[in-house]
């Protein structure tokens, strides 16, 4: 029996251990990996590092892109959830010129880096709207919003 406790409090210690190896490793950078196998994994490994700042947050960063090949856009686009982020996003992946393109939820900008002379904001807003989401200067076809799902009809902005 005494072995049998020793036994399951050195594994118990190994596993301790490697934890705090492993969440050692994903905050310094060297296992990133580790962090996005397991919601829980990332959370326990991101939870505190060492600037303060947790992975999501970082993860939410815009790439740095090689300089003067593609612009950066900052547009308001209305919506509630992430059903939206997916239309939106969606709605601009297979745009010739677009880098990338990420809708944030919880603020409703939506950041893209395209390259100029393919394509312009103008075009990015009006791709967004075609799929039901009003920005500052285009709306969505009123039929177009209508047939979204109902948690993702926003309040529409007047105008």
């Amino acid at each position: 029996m005494k072995q049998l406790m020793t036994l399951v409090v050195l594994l118990f210690a190994a596993t301790l251990s490697l934890q705090a190896q492993s969440q050692k490793a994903c905050c310094a950078g060297k296992d990133k990996a580790a962090c996005t196998k397991e919601a829980s994994a990332k959370a326990a490994c991101c939870a505190k590092k060492a600037d303060g700042k947790s992975c999501a947050k970082a993860e939410a960063k815009t790439v740095a892109l090689p300089e003067g090949s593609y612009a950066e856009a900052s547009i308001r686009i209305y919506g509630n959830c992430g059903m939206c982020k997916r239309t939106i996003e969606g709605a601009l992946k297979d745009v010739e010129g677009i880098k990338q393109a990420n809708w944030d939820v919880s603020t409703g900008m939506l950041t893209v880096a395209y390259k100029e002379g393919s394509v312009t904001e103008e075009d990015i807003k009006k791709k967004v709207a075609a799929v039901g989401y009003d920005s500052d200067t285009h709306r969505a076809p009123d039929e177009v919003y209508s047939n979204l799902h109902a948690c993702c009809q926003y309040e529409r902005p007047k105008g």
